[in-house]
């Protein structure tokens, strides 16, 4: 005998509560093996190749390419054999109530080989990928709101009653069209990335400080380094990377998380340096891990073999979690300049503009250098202007007289 068995979306980290179906990788009728790559998922950095964890015949397809389904609700559904399907019955997913790690068995997705789980022994989200969106987008905490739906789901109703108590009242009326306009729905990256980055703008009360720097000595110095295997990778950007943890270790309160469900501030020792990176799939922020311990070289083929990754899809998703502070290259595309907004929960984000020839007043005289214009957005609530000043201009000051910071790592 057989019977049918579940696969639920697994947690993949990052606190995302659903996953896209980017591609499937098997169709209903297909008969697959434990470990077999089912479906491409996209989350928010990344696509994800995800396995199954058990073998039989795949019954449904519980998705088509482009839809989201929340952690917790079947992805697919596959025929075992009834000896199987016995031995699977306590596992539970991860995240659902398992008291340990389980074994990593697929690198690529960081899923445990065994998380099949029964539907009714795993409690479903509280609510809908769509409710959990417009709850975003009015600003609405829904752990405050009990759900009057099945198992304390939220509904539509319970949402719009909160927003009518919390005077958020949602529009009635849709935009007009406009001739020769026509939509385009955000998806994958773009479209988590955008509730993120609301978010972010939304609770965090940020402020801006900037600086020029003269990287006319920065740019002498890296013509002047010996030619070596790895030197396509030591990059004028890789180079004010590995000054800006020297700088983070000066002024270690802008490595920090902001809690705001306690009010706290996360102060990390190693520097987990964020790097946006463009690919494809949109924006993504690769991680440069324990910055503060690695030299020059290390940092650049670091840079180098990161953005690769991203920008191909073999990116490992540990290396796309866990920055402590960001960095945005906007002189990767041919910009002066730019004001990026926080990465949450980072206290603070840098943006770097090109390195280009401009006037400059030496002793005096006004000349030709290479100059580079520094971004810095903090979070007010972890530092004030007298430390975010204090940061970029300690920053600047390096990029300006870099061969002992550079020369000595």
């Amino acid at each position: 005998m057989s019977s049918v068995r579940a696969f639920l979306m697994p947690d993949l980290g990052e606190g995302l509560t659903e996953g896209e179906i980017n591609r499937w990788l098997v169709a209903e009728g297909d008969v697959v093996v434990v470990d077999q790559p089912i479906a491409e998922i996209s989350t928010e950095k990344a696509i994800v190749e995800v396995p199954t964890p058990f073998a039989g015949r795949v019954a449904t397809l519980h998705g088509a390419e482009g839809d989201s389904i929340a952690v917790g609700s079947p992805l697919i559904s596959i025929e075992v054999a009834a000896a199987a399907s016995a031995s699977a019955s306590g596992n539970l997913l991860v995240g659902y109530g398992t008291s340990e790690a389980a074994p990593r068995t697929r690198r690529s997705a960081g899923l445990p080989r065994d998380i099949a789980a029964p539907v009714a022994t795993v409690a479903m989200p509280p609510a809908s990928p769509l409710v959990r969106r417009r709850a975003a987008d009015l600003g609405i905490d829904l752990s405050a709101i009990a759900g009057s739906g099945p198992g304390g789901m939220v509904t539509q109703a319970d949402l719009e009653r909160a927003a009518e108590q919390d005077g958020a009242k949602p529009p009635t009326e849709t935009p007009p069209a406009v001739a020769g306009a026509r939509r385009s729905a955000l998806t994958g990256v773009d479209r988590v990335a955008a509730e993120r980055l609301t978010r972010s703008y939304r609770e965090a009360p940020t402020a801006i400080a900037w600086v020029s720097a003269d990287a006319t000595r920065l740019m002498e110095l890296r013509a002047e380094l010996p030619a070596g295997a790895t030197d396509a990778s030591v990059t004028p950007f890789a180079m004010i990377l590995r000054l800006c943890a020297g700088a983070l270790r000066k002024f270690p309160r802008l490595n920090a998380h902001f809690d705001s469900q306690t009010n706290e501030i996360l102060l990390f020792t190693p520097i987990h340096l964020g790097v946006a990176v463009q690919t494809d799939r949109g924006l993504v922020v690769v991680v440069i891990r324990d910055a503060q311990g690695k030299s020059l070289r290390d940092i650049g083929d670091d840079l180098l073999r990161l953005a690769a990754a991203a920008r191909d899809g073999s990116i490992d998703a540990a290396d796309l979690r866990g920055s402590t502070f960001t960095v945005s290259n906007f002189g990767a595309f041919g910009v002066d300049g730019g004001i990026p907004i926080l990465n949450p929960p980072e206290a603070a984000i840098l943006g770097v503009g090109r390195i280009s020839t401009r006037p400059w007043v030496v002793d005096e005289d006004v000349v030709p250098r290479s100059l580079v214009e520094l971004s810095l957005v903090f979070d007010h609530r972890v530092a004030d202007g007298g430390l975010a000043g204090g940061f970029i201009r300690h920053l600047a000051d390096l990029i300006e007289t870099p061969d002992e910071a550079l020369l000595h790592d």
